[in-house]
């Protein structure tokens, strides 16, 4: 299982600098592939870090190796653009506490939300078409959740899902991602999309708070490795209803 964090920031509010805090703090692979700004590489270690610390705002960056981890920075296509980061690594180098990542919303007041997923649940989830995940080797607890998702058949007869059924799929919409994940945390910013009030009162959540520096954190269920389960799935769509995806989507394209 692959875990993901992937959070999103106020465009071009932050730089190199705050890139090299995460590669350090939460990095454990093996990169293979260096991208800065669409221009690849094969990575360097003795370079290459160091030339992290110094990327501008607004600046792309992408690291990976050839088992699915990633660390990526980039400015979304939505209408509304935002700075989006992405951490995705096998879970048995990669499971941060929430401490862990509550140390990391701190560091700027420019923070709008992140989400802790299950990467292949999530990913299988988002996917229009079958053949994004066909040949990732998903167990099919998780395959079988899209048993009834709506299809059309598209080239050579792979399935084109509807993915609008799925509780576990991610958006994209100004300002912010949107997901239904396992935990998720939401800061100043956000509360301009969904009023804070609104978050801190969902009902069917393992755990809601509002923390010390004002965000709001959401402990939606039990476990991430049971993500696909029924009791998880629920939750999962009991939150889009609360906060009503397709609307959000909507009003901030």
């Amino acid at each position: 299982m692959h875990v993901g964090l992937k959070m999103s920031y106020v465009r071009q509010s932050m730089n190199g600098v705050f890139y090299k805090h995460l590669y350090d703090k939460y990095i454990r692979f093996e990169p293979y592939a260096f991208n800065k700004s669409g221009k690849g590489k094969e990575w360097n270690a003795a370079k290459h870090p160091i030339m992290i610390d110094k990327f501008n705002f607004g600046e792309d960056l992408g690291i990976l190796d050839k088992k699915g981890n990633i660390f990526s920075v980039g400015e979304t296509g939505a209408r509304t653009p935002y700075q989006s980061i992405l951490i995705e690594q096998q879970s048995d180098i990669f499971f941060p506490t929430e401490a862990e990542i509550e140390e990391t919303i701190n560091y700027s007041a420019h923070f709008v939300s992140a989400y802790l997923y299950n990467g292949e649940y999530e990913l299988v989830q988002s996917s229009v078409s079958e053949t994004l995940f066909m040949s990732r080797g998903i167990s099919q607890e998780i395959l079988d959740t899209l048993k009834h998702v709506p299809y059309q058949l598209g080239i050579l007869d792979y399935k084109n899902y509807d993915i609008r059924f799925n509780p576990g799929r991610m958006i994209l919409m100004g300002h912010s991602w949107q997901m239904a994940a396992w935990k998720m945390w939401f800061g100043e910013p956000f509360f301009k999309l969904v009023p804070k009030e609104k978050l801190l009162a969902f009902p069917h959540a393992v755990e809601v708070k509002e923390l010390p520096a004002g965000q709001v954190y959401v402990h939606l269920f039990d476990k991430v490795e049971e993500s696909h389960t029924p009791e998880s799935r629920f939750r999962q769509w009991e939150w889009q209803k609360w906060l009503d995806f397709d609307k959000l989507q909507e009003l901030y394209p």
